[in-house]
């Protein structure tokens, strides 16, 4: 009797309906819809391998977790009471939004059990009529046309809108065709546009009611609310405004939003992004563009090609071994399923959109650099993702085309000048440095992410090595106050303080001197620092090469008198027994306060991923070794607790001891030490308020940042006169040289020889020499970038330095000399 019930109801449901018509499988909308849902439910001639059978069954017992639980009172005001919908008080209207979407997002997942195949609740009956009622419910009650956008935007114009298309795409044949209807009109209400957001009446109560022009990655989201809601309309005018406000994002741009030629992106303005919101963009971009490919609304195909330079210019150099550098992930640090190895499989998967129709000079390329990265990533499995089954599957014939190899790793140093970070690639390790100035914000912290990330741009360095984990679950746990490279005073921060972007707080109008120079495939970078609130300053320089990194620090000033700390390591480590700490050679006894010649942090289960620091003279340490605990919600909004140990090193700064000066050996082992000790390869020439100077003896290499407009001697030979970041090479008599407007206003530099001297190489023809061996550099379009050019000069005398010409310096001539000597021998002979 139960059953016939239960058959009854269904009758009695069903047939209240009036569904969408009936399937033709040649009509071309029908065939956009079932291409849509390939992503969601994979190609059915396609079989399922053990992980996605696995995702089968694990989408099903979630569905069967939303489905017990949802809440089918006729008087029920929300469908589930772990997400209640609150539209009546103020506290209840900030988070709506969010609510709503996840609301949205259980009946998708809902909606996908019923048509993922082989799972227990395929083409189930009873869970389709609860997955219609929970969207009239929905549709009657808070998203509906007339409906105000309380909180963020975002979640109402954007995030929602494409939650609704999705699921309506993958369950159109089975939908009401009212039901279709309403939610067409309603997603038109809040995003009737494919360029612009803020359109709808009840914008003007949410976080951002100016109407306005869509950009970037919020430009890939709009045009795909328009695109999949013309789609299910069968509005072809709709479709083809999509695709036509789609092309623009492939276009660089030279100031807010999108891709930059120097390889930056960025969103909010002046937030580096390729990571979350690159990928918001390109995955959006990549999703669309293949799904009108042969269609009458194909997008040009001579516009595709310029994708692809974005992609090994604006993407590629930010992969390590599947991890996307979280130094322009922005805010989404603060999310546990969005971090560097989640952000960077996520790249990969975007990046297999765009092999189908690449051009022949890129498809190999391409293809190898996905395979490279997903199988250099031996921390994270890319194929434990199965979001876009689709992808997953073209990603596995990938893997097993053996007419793919594994690339050689990409080296070489990369500045980003338009948004103030640089990466320097060798064939063990990485380092990247996130800066700020004032054309670029420090950090973002927004919608209750990213609270604490205060100091990530002041000069944060990254070190990747073979140790994949080490920024996995960072976040939570590490010191804020404490990331390596940067110099912070004791200031307690609140929660968001500190922001200086054009959002919140304004750009830091007093750091105009930040930028980077490029020399052949090793570089430097400087930044004249002010802090959030320009109470301390410093003058902050890295000068990178395959051997080490060069830190050097000076002028550091308090004036609140304030506690002032460089950090020098912040290191997670993975074991508290297997890591060795080695300070001058000996075994670290676990003292906090230590005079350091020598560090060394090496762990024999982490292969290629020991850790060295050498000092140029005897500097007080405070070093610490300790467990830290921490939730992601203390950053973010997700509840996930976490804990890791940490190696910490830091330098207190007082008024005496107001600079710092250490090289950084990554990825390095004993031998390499003490080879680079006896060769004593490092000269600081100059390091106070005027220039930081070092002479590589090795590589023939004088690099120097000079922060003021002065006559500064470089060397004997060469004098500059601007404000530059400098690097010079020395051949026989020929200099090689390379120079950047870190300021990115100044029309020319200006440089002097002090013998007769012939310009030999100037590729832009940027140069004028006068005869008084005056040079003059024309810069003004360049926008930081460096200019490389070469001069011969033409009597027998080499360059040379000579200290007197240097000027007063506060480490004047100082050389590695001695403190290597020694400080590895007694490891050396275990």
């Amino acid at each position: 009797m139960r059953k016939l019930y239960l058959i009854s109801v269904l009758i009695s449901f069903f047939t209240s309906f009036v569904y969408a018509e009936p399937v033709d499988f040649n009509d071309e909308y029908h065939v956009l819809r079932v291409k849509w849902s390939e992503g969601f439910l994979g190609k059915q001639n396609v079989l399922f391998d053990k992980k996605l059978k696995n995702m089968v069954i694990i989408t099903n017992n979630k569905a069967q977790e939303y489905w017990s639980s949802m809440n089918i009172d006729p008087s029920r005001h929300t469908l589930w009471n772990d997400i209640k919908l609150d539209d009546q008080t103020e506290d209840g209207k900030k988070v709506l939004g969010e609510k709503l979407r996840i609301s949205f997002q259980r009946l998708f997942i809902m909606a996908k059990a019923y048509q993922l195949r082989d799972g227990k609740l395929q083409n189930n009956p009873m869970i389709l009529e609860t997955i219609i009622d929970g969207l009239q419910f929905l549709n009657k009650n808070y998203y509906k046309v007339g409906a105000k956008e309380w909180g963020n935007w975002w979640n109402w114009e954007l995030g929602i809108p494409k939650d609704i298309n999705n699921l309506l795409i993958i369950l159109y044949d089975q939908l009401p065709l009212k039901l279709i209807t309403s939610y067409i009109d309603t997603t038109r209400y809040f995003t009737p546009e494919p360029t612009h957001l803020g359109a709808s009446s009840g914008s003007y109560v949410s976080s951002n009611s100016n109407y306005r022009v869509s950009t970037g990655g919020n430009r890939t989201d709009n045009t795909q609310v328009v695109l999949l809601r013309g789609i299910l309309a069968k509005n072809s005018t709709e479709i083809s405004s999509a695709i036509t406000a789609l092309s623009s994002v492939i276009n660089y741009v030279d100031q807010r939003d999108g891709f930059y030629q120097d390889g930056s992106f960025l969103q909010h303005y002046d937030i580096a992004y390729n990571g979350t919101y690159g990928n918001v963009l390109l995955n959006g971009l990549g999703a669309q563009i293949n799904l009108v490919l042969n269609t009458p609304w194909q997008i040009n195909t001579n516009k595709l090609q310029n994708i692809y330079p974005l992609i090994f210019k604006n993407y590629a150099p930010f992969l390590y071994r599947g991890t996307m550098m979280e130094f322009v992930n922005g805010r989404a640090i603060s999310r546990p399923k969005e971090q560097g190895h989640n952000v960077g499989h996520n790249i990969l998967t975007s990046l297999i959109f765009y092999i189908d129709y690449a051009p022949s000079q890129y498809l190999y390329p391409l293809k190898q650099l996905i395979k490279t990265q997903i199988s250099q990533d031996t921390y994270l499995d890319f194929f434990d993702s199965t979001n876009q089954i689709d992808n997953y599957q073209k990603a596995q014939q990938l893997m097993q085309d053996s007419t793919i190899s594994i690339a050689d790793n990409q080296t070489g140093f990369f500045p980003f000048p338009a948004m103030d970070r640089v990466i320097y690639r060798t064939d063990d390790w990485v380092f990247s440095l996130a800066m700020h100035s004032n054309r670029l914000g420090n950090f973002e912290c927004m919608n209750k992410e990213n609270r604490r990330g205060w100091f990530t741009g002041d000069g944060m360095g990254y070190i990747y090595t073979k140790q994949l984990d080490h920024y996995h679950n960072y976040w939570p746990v590490v010191d804020s106050y404490r990331l390596e490279g940067t110099t912070v005073d004791d200031q307690i921060m609140g929660e968001c303080q500190g922001q200086r972007n054009k959002i919140k707080g304004g750009r830091n109008i007093q750091m105009d001197w930040v930028g980077s120079v490029k020399l052949a495939d090793i570089g430097a970078a400087g930044m004249d620092f002010s802090n959030w609130d320009d109470t301390l300053t410093a003058k902050k320089s890295w000068f990178m090469f395959d051997s080490g990194i060069v830190m050097l620090g000076s002028n550091i000033n308090s004036t609140i008198g304030a506690k002032v700390t460089t950090t020098v390591v912040n290191r997670k480590i993975t074991d508290t027994d297997t890591t060795d700490v080695f300070v001058n050679g000996d075994v670290w006894k676990g003292y906090n306060n230590v005079t350091v010649k020598s560090l060394l942090l090496h762990d024999p289960k982490q292969v290629d991923s020991a850790l060295g620091y050498v000092f140029f003279t005897p500097t007080k340490l405070n070093l610490l070794q300790q467990t830290r605990s921490g939730n992601w919600r203390d950053i973010g909004i997700t509840n996930s607790e976490v804990s890791s140990r940490f190696i910490t090193a830091s330098i207190e700064q007082t008024r005496e001891n107001n600079s710092y000066a250490y090289v950084i050996f990554p990825d390095t082992g004993i031998e390499h030490i003490s080879t680079y000790a006896i060769k004593n390869p490092i000269n600081i020439l100059r390091q106070d308020n005027i220039a930081h100077i070092i002479n590589n003896l090795d590589e023939k290499i004088i690099a120097a940042n000079v922060w003021e407009q002065k006559k500064v001697f470089i060397s004997d030979n060469i004098s500059v006169l601007s404000k530059m970041a400098l690097m010079i090479k020395t051949e026989d008599n020929i200099e090689h040289i390379s120079i950047s407007d870190p300021l990115q206003t100044q029309t020319t530099l200006e440089l002097e020889f002090n013998q007769p001297t012939k310009i030999i190489f100037d590729p832009e023809q940027r140069l004028q020499l006068s005869n008084k061996n005056e040079l003059i550099v024309d810069v003004q379009d360049l926008k930081g970038r460096s200019y490389d050019f070469k001069v011969e000069f033409l009597s027998d005398k080499k360059l040379t330095v000579n200290q007197d010409n240097l000027g007063g310096g506060t480490m004047g001539w100082i050389s590695l000399c001695g403190l290597f000597m020694g400080v590895f021998i007694r490891k050396n002979k275990q």
